[in-house]
């Protein structure tokens, strides 16, 4: 079985976001609107399902695994309908300037975000229509964890002591630290694509979809043009867009499910094993 060992690594995840979102969102859980708590929740959920889909299977409780498949069709189209809620608010705290972090960084982080959402249920739907084929199927769906990373990253290497603040290195070290934690993740997901080449797909997505973040991040994120779009975005009722976006996600995953599976490959290569 591939990747028999992920849902370990993947339970190291949880710790990690408790510990980087401390500050700014379970730390003032009272505080925060409710586009946060829909993306946290949702996201955390999709981990999770993850966590327990890699577990079951790597036990063979065969059972188990079609359920957590099956319950993708309600996690993910609520996380796709969360998406659209946290970038309006994001671009709503950009566009007032209520505080430095936002309105120096929402713009662009709206183009990374827009990215990461999309890449995670593009992967997902592509898991879907390459379930029998066993090693796509479980990169492609684990690698949609790997995409959790720079969130996190970006948040935990400011605190470390003498990492650099200010200048260069943007408001609260985070432009560095987002393009480091970006670094990392890029790696990681190319190590791990090398090791299944030419079924590797799902590390191989999750690296594509690394580097354009970076480079969004970097270009158009920081043009007007851009601007303009994430202004329109505050003036659109966010509800509707949610809506559609599950629909949309929703639609996708389940022409993906439809698709006529190859056959079963049953052969795995030793290199997957030890994930």
């Amino acid at each position: 079985m591939p990747y028999r060992h992920a849902h370990r690594w993947l339970s190291l995840l949880f710790p990690m976001i408790a510990l980087a979102f401390w500050p700014g969102y379970f730390g003032r859980l009272r505080e925060a609107p409710f586009a946060l708590h829909a993306h946290g929740i949702t996201a955390t959920a999709w981990l999770a399902l993850l966590t327990v889909q890699s577990w079951s299977i790597a036990t063979r409780r065969i059972a188990w695994h079609r359920r957590c498949g099956l319950a993708t069709f309600v996690v993910l189209p609520l996380f796709a309908a969360a998406g659209p809620l946290a970038l309006h608010s994001m671009a709503s705290l950009w566009r007032s300037g209520a505080d430095p972090f936002h309105a120096t960084y929402g713009a662009r982080l709206a183009s990374a975000d827009i990215i990461a959402g999309a890449s995670v249920i593009a992967m997902v739907a592509y898991a879907l229509a390459r379930r029998r084929l066993v090693v796509a199927h479980g990169s492609a769906t684990l690698a949609t964890a790997l995409l959790v990373l720079p969130p996190i990253l970006g948040r935990l290497l400011p605190a470390i002591p003498g990492f650099p603040i200010g200048g260069s290195a943007g408001f609260g070290g985070f432009h560095l630290s987002f393009h480091l934690a970006n670094l990392l993740t890029l790696l990681i997901a190319t190590l791990l694509a090398a090791r299944s080449p030419g079924r590797g797909i799902g590390f191989t997505l999750a690296a594509v979809a690394t580097a354009a973040q970076m480079i969004a991040f970097e270009t158009i994120g920081g043009t007007a043009a851009w601007e303009r779009c994430v202004t329109l975005l505050t003036e659109l009722p966010p509800a509707p867009l949610a809506v559609a976006a599950a629909m949309a996600s929703g639609a996708l995953l389940y022409a993906a499910w439809r698709q006529v599976p190859p056959r079963t490959v049953r052969a795995v290569p030793a290199t997957t094993g030890d994930l």
